[in-house]
């Protein structure tokens, strides 16, 4: 009984580790929205500011990051679920 719940509460953990990677990457794609708006000369000389070619390069960089770690979660779900999450 008391393993059936462990086992219940790890499988929900990883249920909201996946989601809260899934809504992250749905803010990230409205990133793209933001970037396109984004003026370079817009900006005064006082202010340093990223071009958005570094924005861009920020964003890619995130997802990439992003998908590294959704590959790792999937890879070790048995073990995270198995374990409660602990190494």
């Amino acid at each position: 009984m008391q393993i059936a719940a462990l086992n219940r509460r790890a499988q929900q953990r990883y249920a909201t580790f996946v989601n809260t990677l899934d809504m992250v990457a749905e803010v990230l794609a409205e990133v793209d929205k933001l970037i396109a708006k984004y003026d370079d000369n817009a900006m005064s000389d006082s202010w340093t500011v990223a071009s958005k070619d570094d924005l861009k390069s920020f964003r890619t960089k995130a997802f990439d990051e992003l998908d590294r770690l959704r590959l790792l979660g999937k890879k070790h779900e048995a073990e995270l679920i198995s374990r409660d999450w602990r190494f």
